[in-house]
């Protein structure tokens, strides 16, 4: 009788455990394994393309995010860290403030990038990595990087985006003309690119 018992109850666990391995089995296959499925479990969280670079300690990270349906702010943090930037830490904090002005917080990240190296290569203790109010006078500069941050997603909303500059080459037009060859635009649409495919 015990014996039936154990058999009853072993059988379905057993083809039970054979399925989920199998089903498994087949989607990390048909993703190209745990980065992969990393990618296309983020991809199905929102419309819009948030994919990572997945590291050991990073795809737990990004899964415990997927639970808010936001990976966003790790995928700035981990881009920063990767690049030494002294924004590191702020990718909550970009994100809020894009949402708030209706701006993609990987374009903030991008120009960024274009503009300072992340904030690397700029006048000491000026906080504006995006080279906002450049001109003969001199830099403007703000006094933490959440206010640099502020106010250029503000202005980057209000003087573009409202206006209908979108992509990287509208915003050019107006946010550097004399780019040569359309380098700025070109080297904005790498740095999304790279933001949004985790290839950095």
């Amino acid at each position: 009788m015990r014996s039936l018992l154990k058999v009853i109850f072993w059988v379905p666990s057993a083809v039970i455990c054979l399925v989920i391995f199998l089903q498994v089995y087949t989607k990390l296959g048909r993703t190209q394994g745990v980065e992969g499925l990393l990618r296309q479990e983020i991809n199905t969280v929102k419309n819009e393309p948030i994919i990572f670079a997945a590291l050991p300690r990073a795809a737990f990270e990004i899964k415990t995010a997927l639970a808010s349906e936001d990976a966003r702010p790790l995928v700035i943090n981990h881009y920063f860290t990767h690049y030494a930037s002294p924004m590191a830490g702020l990718g909550q904090y970009i994100v809020e403030v894009a949402d708030r002005y209706k701006v993609d917080p990987y374009l903030i990240v991008a120009i960024a990038q274009q503009e300072s190296n992340l904030g690397k290569i700029m006048p000491d203790n000026c906080h504006n990595a995006w080279g906002w109010g450049i001109h003969s006078a001199g830099t403007l500069c703000f006094d933490s990087w959440k206010e640099g941050i502020t106010t250029f997603t503000s202005g980057l909303a209000d003087k573009y985006l409202a206006y209908g500059l979108r992509t990287p080459e509208e915003i050019m037009t107006k946010y550097n003309a004399g780019s040569p060859g359309g380098a700025w635009a070109e080297g904005v649409t790498q740095f999304l690119e790279e933001l949004q495919t985790g290839d950095w």
